[in-house]
């Protein structure tokens, strides 16, 4: 289209010019990035503001210029373009008073195809009969979408008209009516033209309308689904909550996720509540809050769902993983923002382990002069890995942390940041190999700033060690940048670090915007035979030197759940022809030719699976076959119901289940207890598992009192006697004790009996994050001392970069000390001789 059709004339250039101008302004706003930028947001929706009062100045006076009086014969095309501009004007106040929430994405680009649609009309003349076509059913489309705004204004209609008595900000109000009108003159101005043109308009009208009422039907179907749900769970003997088997039976979808996510995250319609068709509340789960016409509609015509928020929020956690979002608040962090992030990677492959040090900046977004924030942040961790330090900056200073009970580091940090509000920062372990780190306050004054140290083993598969990185959820991310650097203990081992630069021997660095989840890997090189020594006791490493026992299990369970594949079905089928094979679903089954197509249907169903292992009797002649799906219900979520207590009853004698999984992944839940070392795990596939099962040879556990197996790196860590101080990592220590310490309190997770002294103690000396300890930063010494927390004397402290060698015993101390003060005087006594 030529250049001169598009600006036809003065008026229509100066409204595409502002247009454009507007759209830009208001892009900016909406992407920025810096703290400085947000507080002139306000500023910025005057801009647009003014460009619209400006072009409605001109195009009014345009024409009272021409028609006089009679302004109703002024040119439509300068209307629609002052109402684009003021449909942006719009959305640019709606940031600053929260008329409705965030628009979901598909939301926003029927929004700007609309504006386009609008636009394109003004060059209807040149276009051929199918673009006609093509503008007519968008045109239809468009009328939906002003209609639906107008509809959902309408009960600020009238406080709006007596608002606009001001400054004219209320009549924003008005826009998509205006919208809605002048789109319906100029699409019968439109069909007029040719006859054709109304079965394209019709479709633009029903396809949006017929895929609402679809949605709304489905929307309908979920509630009843779950009410059948709920219905069998009472019928049955069950020892989960309903939740569970509402999360393991319905159907993921687009629509689930926002019948779940309803009031929580999208909005409803409520017309008894307020004007504004309901709100959010103090809503506990932490996702941006968003505006669906679909959920807004389906819940005002269609079936509101009944579930209560405690509900909705486990369902949320076992179906989608939703974790961190539903981690309990004790301050909004909504205006949060990951400002910076410093990776600092120490890897010792003569040892398969790293020491990674993340620190990261936090700036607060607000425009208010005072919003204090608690930044939250969920660190998911390399299997085996341990927290084990902890720094939060307090004006200006790092403050590095003290390792305490998790339950004195939580009564503090509650404390403190609920009714007292001054600095603090926690860390806490989660089950699943993650942990969360809580930082409070975050102001708009400065960026604030805290470390955490994270000691990991490297992961050896198929004679390649890979580090990897850990990675968290939290404050968004989004355009963050992130300086790695990565240092290499051993110049024999080469790892792939093309993109990376040599700033000194065997130290690389890069410059990236952030990337949460990466790896590097070098080939395999012999382990280090030195020790890493500490009160009087040391620690090496050695290869898992992978033995066998004879095993030939006279009951096999098969775990069934959504993640098995047809293949595998059939392999299980070959299977039971030859062995007992059972599955759990109301009860046990035997598995057989006959039975097996139904069973399996029906356990294939289900998102996922909670094998009751409880139910399993002699545990020492049983196998469990397993593939899991990511989400499932933790040992935590299970807190407190049957399914819990029989568990914890079961684990409470010694007992090992040997469980062959066939997945890529455990699920949370079977997860802990291999942590806890409850479960004799083994991996592989279905010709591996015949081929044991034919030679009855399975792996033996080979861990004991004094030694740690880290399974993931094939590699055994040892204490034994102190012989004599080596060189070795002090992270051997921490891995040994962390491993240790989930080994000692995994039988007694749920009845409090795992925090036993001792254990405690071992986490203090390792200083490891741990299900009994975690680490705390409080402002001052007397914080510290109300709250009883004391620094052990005798521990490893917080680890450090560069952190080797075996730290000296206090007789060590003493004789280093005696050295000094010999050489001190001999150095002496020779310059006195000199001098004399």
């Amino acid at each position: 289209m030529k250049t001169k059709v598009i600006f036809k004339d003065w008026l229509t250039s100066v409204g595409i010019a502002f247009i454009a101008i507007s759209a830009g302004i208001y892009t900016i706003a909406d992407n920025n990035l810096t703290s400085l930028d947000q507080r002139f947001e306000f500023g910025l929706f005057f801009l647009n503001y003014g460009l619209t009062a400006v072009f409605t100045v001109m195009v009014l006076g345009n024409a009272v210029g021409l028609h006089g009086s009679k302004i109703s014969k002024a040119n439509i095309e300068y209307t629609i373009l002052m109402l684009i501009l003021w449909l942006i004007s719009a959305f640019s106040l709606n940031r600053e008073m929260n008329v409705f929430e965030n628009s979901v994405t598909w939301l926003c680009v029927w929004i700007c195809i609309s504006c386009i649609t609008l636009l394109l009309y003004l060059y209807k003349d040149h276009f051929p009969l199918y673009l006609k076509h093509l503008l007519a059913l968008l045109l239809g489309i468009s009328i939906l979408l002003f209609t639906y705004y107008s509809l959902y204004l309408t009960p600020l209609y009238i406080v709006s008209a007596f608002a606009a008595i001001g400054l004219g900000i209320s009549l924003h109000t008005y826009v998509t009516l205006y919208l809605a009108i002048i789109t319906t003159v100029i699409t019968f101005r439109l069909l007029k033209t040719h006859k054709t043109l109304l079965y394209s308009f019709l479709t633009g009208i029903l396809a949006p309308a017929i895929y609402c009422a679809f949605f709304a039907i489905s929307w309908h179907k979920t509630n009843t689904k779950i009410n059948y749900i709920l219905n069998h769970h009472a019928l049955v003997k069950n020892t989960l909550p309903p939740w569970i088997s509402i999360s393991q039976e319905l159907k993921k979808s687009f629509i689930t996720e926002r019948f779940i996510k309803a009031d929580l995250v999208y909005k409803t319609a409520n017309l008894g509540k307020s004007i504004f068709w309901g709100d959010f509340g103090l809503s506990t789960f932490d996702e941006l809050k968003k505006h669906d016409p679909l959920v807004i509609i389906s819940s005002l015509f269609g079936t509101k769902n009944n579930l209560g928020e405690r509900e909705k929020i486990k369902i949320l956690q076992s179906m989608y993983d939703s974790r961190h979002q539903a981690q309990e608040r004790l301050w909004a962090g909504d205006k949060l923002k990951t400002a910076n992030v410093i990776s600092n990677v120490q890897i010792y492959p003569e040892y398969r382990l790293a020491y990674t040090e993340k620190t990261i900046s936090i700036a607060n977004l607000s425009k208010r002069a005072w919003n204090n924030q608690e930044a939250i942040y969920t660190f998911h961790l390399p299997e085996g890995s341990a927290v084990t330090s902890l720094s939060l900056w307090i004006n200006n200073k790092e403050e590095k942390a003290i390792l305490t009970s998790k339950a004195k580091a939580d009564t503090a940090y509650k404390e403190i940041v609920g009714v007292e509000q001054h600095d603090p920062s926690v860390i806490h372990w989660q089950e699943g190999n993650k942990i969360t780190v809580r930082v409070f306050p975050c102001t708009i004054a400065e960026n604030r700033k805290f470390k955490i140290g994270i000691t990991s083993p490297l992961k050896k598969t198929e004679g390649k060690l890979t580090y990897q990185n850990p990675y968290f959820e939290g404050p968004a991310a989004k355009s963050t940048s992130e300086t790695v650097r990565i240092a290499l203990s051993n110049t024999t081992s080469k790892f792939d670090l093309k993109d990376y630069h040599e700033v000194e021997k065997n130290i690389y660095e890069r410059d990236r915007d952030y990337l949460p989840y990466w790896e590097i890997s070098c080939q395999n090189i012999p382990l280090s035979t030195e020790t890493f020594s500490f009160s009087g006791t040391s620690y090496k490493v050695k290869n898992l030197d992978k033995k066998y026992e004879s095993f030939h299990p006279e009951k096999i369970y098969a775990d069934l759940n959504s993640s098995w594949t047809d293949e595998e079905a059939v392999q299980l089928l070959e299977l039971i022809k030859l062995k007992s094979v059972y599955v759990f679903s109301d009860k046990l089954t035997r598995l057989t030719p006959q039975n097996f197509n139904q069973i399996y249907s029906q356990l294939h169903e289900q998102n996922f699976s909670l094998m009751p292992v409880y139910k399993i009797k002699n545990p020492e002649n049983a196998l469990i076959i397993s593939k899991s799906t990511m989400q499932s219900p933790s040992l935590g979520d299970l807190e407190n119901s049957e399914f819990q207590k029989s568990l914890t009853h079961y684990f409470n004698h010694p007992t090992h289940i040997r469980i062959f999984d066939l997945g890529e992944n455990l699920s949370p839940y079977l997860s802990a207890l291999k942590e806890f070392r409850l479960l004799n795990y083994e991996h592989g596939n279905f010709k591996n598992l015949r081929q044991q099962l034919n030679t009855g040879l399975f792996l033996s556990n080979q861990e004991n009192d004094n030694k740690t197996v880290i399974s993931s790196a094939e590699m055994v860590i040892e204490s034994i006697p102190n012989t004599s101080a080596g060189t070795a990592p002090d992270h051997l220590m921490r891995l040994y004790a962390y491993n240790d310490i989930m080994k000692k309190a995994g039988k007694n997770y749920f009845n409090q009996n795992y925090l036993q002294p001792e254990i405690i103690e071992e986490a203090k000396t390792a200083y490891v994050v741990s299900p009994v300890s975690s680490l705390i930063v409080l402002e001052t010494q007397k914080d510290y001392e109300r709250f009883n927390i004391e620094d052990s004397k005798n521990s490893l402290k917080n680890a450090a970069v560069k952190s080797s060698g075996a730290v000296p015993e206090p007789h060590e101390w003493m004789l280093i000390i005696m050295a000094v003060f010999v050489l001190a005087y001999l150095w002496k006594s020779n310059h006195d001789k000199v001098t004399a």
